[in-house]
């Protein structure tokens, strides 16, 4: 499935490449990092991109989740982030892969945590609680 049906960013500011797995319980995307990425500075991806990825992802699990029902994605806002650590910035060359599992929702608000890996190693997680625009 194209990503951009199920995130309302638009080129140059996508930070998905792909869904690679989705399940009620959790969904998994990637990102292969390149240097004409709008957040690399001196070929290291920045924290500001990171967790731009990570919303993206849990933007994209939210669009998974109302295409099944029959729906159109929703527009959804960050409302704050809770948790944030960065291990280290990934390089040029390099593929992200991200876990979003959906911790909380109520009525507007989902919160997710979102934890992202190179290699097994955890780069980056965050939790992230989301305003759902309805």
């Amino acid at each position: 499935m194209d990503i951009t049906s199920l995130i309302p960013q638009r080129k140059p500011i996508i930070m998905v490449d792909k869904i690679i797995d989705h399940t009620d319980e959790k969904t998994s995307t990637s990102l292969i990092i390149k240097k004409t990425n709008i957040f690399v500075e001196e070929d290291f991806f920045q924290s500001s991109g990171l967790i731009e990825h990570i919303a993206q992802s849990s933007a994209a699990r939210m669009g998974m989740k109302t295409i099944k029902q029959g729906k159109k994605p929703l527009l959804g806002y960050i409302a704050s982030i809770k948790n944030l650590s960065i291990n280290r910035l990934p390089k040029i060359g390099e593929t992200i892969l991200t876990d979003i599992i959906q911790t909380n929702q109520i009525n507007n608000i989902t919160v997710i945590r979102g934890e992202s890996k190179i290699d097994d190693i955890v780069v980056s997680s965050c939790e992230l609680k989301v305003f759902i625009e309805e």
